[in-house]
């Protein structure tokens, strides 16, 4: 790939752990989100999921982070800003 991939706002969903120690209330918890938003370039987008990277040359990228379908809740496609 010669020319950077497009930048995107990825907002995904996260699994969390609920309780911090080894004993909780045996209550019916209220489900709460645990949402992320991700800055990157986007390598690839399938039905499966996307792959993003925050750093991108023609040779290497940095660290790949793949986010599965089912846990994107958006990507929105970043402009480049407009020349002065």
């Amino acid at each position: 790939m010669s020319k950077p991939p497009p930048m995107v706002l990825i907002e995904w969903e996260d699994a969390t752990q609920l309780d911090t120690g080894a004993w909780a209330s045996n209550e019916t918890p209220a489900y709460t989100p645990k949402l992320f938003q991700q800055v990157g370039f986007l390598l690839s987008d399938t039905p499966e999921g996307v792959i993003v990277t925050s750093a991108w040359s023609p040779d290497i990228v940095a660290t790949r982070d793949q986010i599965p379908r089912g846990m994107v809740r958006s990507i929105q496609h970043l402009q480049k800003p407009k020349a002065r």
